[in-house]
């Protein structure tokens, strides 16, 4: 619904469900329907996105090295082969780690939904109608009209919405991150990307040194 009509129709025939089925395993649509959804959590959301995009990228850029003992390949493994009804029992996510350890948290804890971790979206950019010089002009009807991707009617409503605090949801804010980090990615990587031949040619010298000593 934000894409402009230049942009729909780029992407009129593209479909995200067929470049699913070129990663799965053959064997998929045989899998049960829990092991189905099991798979496609752990072969494509969790190494691409939680554990590198939200995990590893994030904790190195702070010098910080994670480890976390629930991917010990052992886990995993042990994990794998347990029954589906203690991995949930009907909606009760993570049901065996709470019979596990509730002799030691709350009962508050051991009763609540399972959460998301999620930063603030939309409030990270506008503050009291307010947001930074940046995004301001990357979400500018003139910046948007120049690259070119988005409907700058729909993403000046949704801007609107933003400054006015109105948005609560899961949609309003995804949108509003994807518009953003598109923007930026254009303006850094085509619009003002510095192109360093100086840098190329130390490069392909010191290849060449290289290849001269073998």
């Amino acid at each position: 619904m934000f894409f402009s009509a230049e942009m729909k129709e780029i992407i009129n025939n593209h479909n995200p469900e067929d470049v699913l089925k070129t990663a799965l395993n053959p064997d998929f649509i045989n899998y049960p329907p829990f092991q189905r959804a099991q798979y496609i959590e752990m072969k494509n959301l969790l190494p691409g996105y939680i554990l590198s995009s939200q995990g590893d990228r994030m904790a190195m850029a702070h010098s910080v090295e994670g480890r976390f003992p629930f991917l010990d390949y052992r886990v995993i493994e042990y994990c794998a082969k347990l029954p589906y009804r203690y991995k949930m029992k009907g909606l009760n996510e993570k049901y065996i780690l709470k019979q596990c350890m509730k002799s030691y948290l709350p009962q508050n804890i051991l009763r609540r939904t399972k959460q998301p971790y999620l930063a603030p979206d939309s409030k990270s950019f506008f503050h009291d109608g307010k947001s930074p010089d940046y995004v301001e002009e990357l979400l500018s009807e003139d910046c948007i009209k120049r690259y070119g991707y988005f409907n700058h009617q729909a993403v000046s409503l949704l801007v609107n919405k933003c400054r006015r605090g109105g948005v609560t949801g899961f949609k309003d804010n995804m949108a509003l991150v994807g518009i953003l980090s598109t923007q930026l990615l254009h303006k850094q990587f085509i619009e003002d990307f510095q192109y360093d031949t100086g840098a190329l040619g130390k490069i392909e010298m010191m290849e060449g040194n290289s290849a001269g000593r073998h």
